[in-house]
């Protein structure tokens, strides 16, 4: 599966850099709690661009970022097939919480596709670049990622 990460360039200088889990690790996201070591990816750049966005409080569009593609073989990731209802409400829910950190915690695989609470239909990836199969070969290309100054007009208005 094709999956795609921005991150600041701060964070996310190196590939190493920008899959060290420290995301997860510090913040609480949408599938997890903080303090697991995880990074979160998209099925898509525009849906990596969009779950970008819906954060864009937390950091700087002028700021440096850039975009990692993965190619991780399907035999390697895990999918939820069954989301708890309210699971894309606009507060986290434990529920679902509880199944990234289950997933993360019992290291089966080092990838657990989940849908996307911004795009309907489309999914990401929790990664754990910690997991004992995960190649670093996955992450095939990598460069600077730049916001279409229409994105950032529309949304600092």
């Amino acid at each position: 599966m094709r999956v795609f990460r921005i991150a600041l360039k701060k964070y996310g200088a190196t590939d190493r850099d920008a899959f060290d889990g420290r995301s997860g690790y510090s913040a609480d996201g949408r599938w997890h709690t903080r303090g697991r070591y995880l990074d979160y990816a998209s099925g898509s750049r525009s849906l990596a661009t969009l779950e970008r966005l819906v954060h864009y409080k937390r950091f700087n569009f002028l700021e440096p970022h850039m975009i990692y593609e993965l190619k991780i073989p399907d035999e390697h990731i895990e999918t939820v097939l069954a989301p708890p209802p309210g699971w894309d409400g606009d507060d986290l829910l434990m529920a679902a919480q509880e199944i990234g950190n289950r997933w993360c915690d019992k290291a089966g695989s080092p990838a657990l596709q989940v849908p996307s609470a911004v795009t309907r239909g489309e999914h990401n990836l929790m990664l754990n670049s910690r997991h004992p199969v995960w190649d670093w070969k996955w992450v095939v290309s990598s460069g600077p990622f730049d916001f279409d100054n229409r994105l950032v007009e529309f949304l600092t208005k």
